[in-house]
């Protein structure tokens, strides 16, 4: 029975043409889904590597050109010479923080299209470089391009309801029903098998090619990786058939069932999130940008107008740097107190960004269980690399970095004005203050990423199994009902 209910099924599916089309149309989305989302990371490791190159080849162009450099007689500016600590410091310096795309990110775009993944660093005021982007809410960025994670999270149901809506409906409107009864078989088996097979036909095309280009064309890929990603498109996937076999168990009419399916589409996919996004931002709203502009040109003129001030507050703060006691400093000294000063005036005004930014992102891992579209996206976006977990580890490192560089100029500026490299002589030019660029601190891109967290999963299972139990216990009252009508005739 359970051979001849299967081979019937997909008969009427062969027959009506849509084994073929499900086929199709599962694989065109695939390769689309796939492909725009590689060249898009793609791009993307274009730009870091050029990046990393160029930071390569001006420490070779240093290290050839030194000795010429050596032997020059000739009146340089320092902020266009590349030996000079100033020059390299403020102005010249190919020093870049890089974020790669993971093998894994034509899985989810999701926010890497619009959160910065290099900064070009310079010894300059943090709030120049690390804040260069508005703080928004994360959920608000978790659409992107057109990618692997769009077609499971927002396509896939509708092509599962779609083929679905009127499993067992037909049948029990047709007649077929009873008679299949008749013959010993019953309404939960005929309603399994049709969710199943017609479930199947979308769902693993998918995701066998889908897998299929990650792994021959992601090389790098971890079969960990590979299989997380299958088993949150399963379970999602999971989820909207159990929801289609608890709308078709209602024993409703096939119009019904679509339209009720569709308005969980809706409901679940498109509003939730809105209402969840909406809630996010009242909850914990971020500060003003345009005070925090402000506040930060108030910072920087105030340690301007007060620049002796700042270098003396500079120099009790690090004793080090203050040995010869001439009294004079070199601009670059005063510069980098200044940039200290500022710094610490804007501290508090980050820390507001920063807490209201993780307020934002708690919120949204509790609200995040309301609809099944937002547990997949973020879990997609997650193992892609491009979610927020990820990028606050790169920020983090980031200030790492700007830290290590400010903190390894200040020292040699400080060291070469003590011997007075900066002015030698009456009309003499600079000496050279950095003969190896590779002396300068280099960003390190194996910066330490949160394991993501699969729990959500749990949850959606739970709902998918709660789903199914009431889908069954209604779907057995109907086969009483039918056993006791094959009774009576």
């Amino acid at each position: 029975m359970k051979r001849l209910m299967l081979a019937t099924e997909f008969k009427n599916l062969w027959r009506e043409k849509l084994v073929l089309a499900l086929f199709v149309t599962t694989t065109m989305l695939a390769l689309v889904a796939f492909f725009n989302a590689h060249y898009f990371a793609k791009k993307q490791h274009d730009v870091v590597l050029a990046a990393q190159q160029m930071q390569q080849q001006a420490i070779q162009d240093a290290k050839a050109g030194l000795p010429e450099r050596l032997a020059s007689t000739a009146d340089y500016k320092w902020w266009e010479d590349p030996y000079d600590l100033r020059g390299q410091a403020f102005y010249l310096m190919q020093n870049y923080a890089t974020k790669a795309p993971l093998a894994t990110s034509p899985i989810a775009t999701g926010q890497a299209d619009v959160l910065p993944y290099y900064f070009k660093m310079l010894i300059k005021e943090k709030q120049h470089i690390v804040h260069q982007y508005d703080y928004v809410h994360p959920l608000s960025l978790l659409l992107g391009q057109f990618d692997l994670s769009f077609v499971i999270v927002y396509l896939l149901p509708l092509l599962i309801i779609g083929i679905c809506f009127n499993a067992l409906a037909s049948e029990r409107q047709g007649g077929q029903l009873r008679l299949l009864m008749l013959q010993g078989g019953s309404a939960t088996r005929l309603l399994t098998y049709q969710l199943l097979l017609r479930s199947a036909l979308l769902v693993l095309p998918f995701l066998s090619i889908s897998s299929l280009l990650l792994v021959t064309i992601r090389e790098q890929l971890g079969v960990i990786e590979l299989l997380s990603y299958n088993l949150i498109a399963l379970c999602y996937s999971g989820f909207w058939i159990a929801l289609t076999a608890w709308v078709n168990s209602r024993a409703k009419s096939a119009a019904n069932n679509a339209a009720t399916l569709v308005t969980c589409w809706l409901a679940l996919v498109i509003v939730v999130p809105a209402l969840v996004n909406t809630s996010i931002a009242l909850l914990d709203p971020t500060p003003s940008r345009i005070h925090y502009i402000d506040s930060l040109r108030a910072a920087s003129d105030d340690a301007q107008k007060a620049s002796e001030k700042t270098l003396a507050q500079y120099f009790q703060d690090h004793p080090e740097l203050a040995k010869n006691g001439s009294g004079s400093s070199d601009y670059a000294t005063k510069k980098i107190a200044t940039i200290n000063s500022v710094e610490r005036a804007m501290a508090a005004e980050d820390l507001r960004f920063l807490t209201a930014q993780q307020a934002q992102q708690h919120n949204a891992q509790k609200l995040q269980y309301l609809s099944p579209a937002l547990i997949a996206q973020t879990l997609l976006v997650d193992l892609a690399g491009n979610g927020l977990a990820r990028h606050h580890a790169f920020m983090e490192e980031v200030e790492a970095h700007h830290q290590a560089l400010q903190g390894f100029f200040a020292n040699e500026i400080a060291k070469a004005n003590q011997r007075g490299d900066f002015a030698p002589c009456e009309g003499c030019s600079a000496k050279p203050t950095l003969t190896d660029l590779a002396d300068i601190p280099q960003f390190s891109s194996d910066f330490v990423t949160p394991e993501n967290n699969y729990t959500p999963l749990i949850w959606l299972l739970l709902l998918a199994v709660g789903l199914l139990l009431i889908a069954k216990r209604r779907v057995n009252k109907i086969d009483s009902a039918n056993n006791k009508e094959v009774l009576v005739v």
